[in-house]
């Protein structure tokens, strides 16, 4: 490539500065970081990540709260809550062209009317139409990226051509980037695993053992695969990086945020608000499992406690109580 591709990270939370990072040692690429406070941004240029204090010596971050930055985007990484999303697409359609590839960063699922919840492939396809979009995860803590870690993640498209276009941007970087086409596959395992790491804090919480996380865990995988098979989902993925891969690192200690959140549920101990956007993937990931009639007892139990205040016990005792079928 004679030009540089210029690239924009809406976003500049742990994660989007972690993928920043990574990308900046291309040298064919400029990287700007889009975020909404000028306190941020100012943050960014002097090389602090505000959810990590500690790591030093990082080199300023390109920081800027313009939306201008977009019209000169030849590809964006959107990288802010799922929430956020509704508001972010309006933005990118205001200030890119249709052409514009967008690459979703983030993992969950938004409320839908018909189908209880929504994966953001599909909503980016129902409000950005036909424009190219991928989706970027796999089991990775923002953190060890920014301090140059190996991590291996993947990169999900319909277009193989944008995801080969998504593991170029990473060539001179520490990320192993594998490609894929299965777009649902990859949504999935990344929604599902932040409610199955709720519950194994849950379980390490109420002190109910090794044995009992790891059990509780190999079910959740096997909902998920049903859920996979009933959304056209391939089962290889739910066995790669965005299935088994998140799914294993989310659920292995208090790193993980939703697995914090599950376990100061289940010991008692107060609850930090922004532990709790896994509790919204719950309530809508299993009213999308209710519409596709597939039963996902683990991630249901989940969303009755964290949404509908059950008793921690009670539904602990009622999910060990239904009858075991054949595995």
């Amino acid at each position: 490539m004679s030009e540089k591709e210029n690239i924009v990270v809406i976003g500049g939370g742990a994660w989007g500065s972690a993928i920043a990072h990574q990308i900046r040692s291309h040298p064919q690429i400029n990287i700007e970081l889009l975020v909404r406070a000028q306190t941020t941004a100012e943050d960014l240029k002097q090389g602090k990540v505000r959810q990590y204090p500690q790591l030093t010596g990082l080199p300023g971050f390109d920081a800027t709260t313009d939306t201008a930055c977009l019209k000169q985007a030849d590809i964006l990484y959107l990288v802010v809550p799922v929430a956020a999303h509704r508001d972010m697409f309006e933005g990118i359609k205001a200030h890119t062209s249709e052409n514009c590839p967008v690459i979703l960063c983030a993992k969950g699922l938004l409320p839908d009317k018909d189908k209880g919840g929504i994966f953001l492939q599909e909503y980016a396809k129902q409000e950005l139409g036909n424009r190219p979009v991928a989706l970027f995860t796999g089991p990775s803590f923002a953190d060890e990226v920014l301090s140059g870690l190996p991590t291996a993640l993947l990169a999900a498209s319909s277009d193989s051509a944008l995801s080969a276009r998504v593991a170029g941007h990473f060539a001179h970087s520490k990320l192993r980037i594998y490609q894929g086409q299965d777009v649902m596959g990859a949504a999935l395992g990344g929604a599902v695993k932040n409610v199955i790491a709720i519950a194994a804090g849950i379980c390490t919480g109420q002190k109910l053992g090794d044995n009992a996380r790891a059990g509780l865990i190999t079910r959740g995988l096997a909902e998920t695969m049903r859920l996979a098979e009933a959304l056209g989902a391939e089962r290889a993925t739910m066995s790669g990086l965005a299935g088994i891969g998140d799914l294993v690192l989310s659920c292995s200690n208090d790193h993980s945020r939703n697995m914090a959140y599950g376990l100061a549920l289940g010991s008692g101990t107060k609850i930090s608000q922004k532990l709790a956007e896994g509790r919204h993937s719950a309530a809508h990931l299993c009213a999308r499992a209710d519409y596709e009639n597939i039963e996902m007892p683990v991630c249901a139990a989940v969303d009755k406690i964290v949404n509908h205040h059950a008793d921690i016990p009670a539904t602990i005792t009622a999910l060990l109580s239904r009858q075991a079928g054949l595995e």
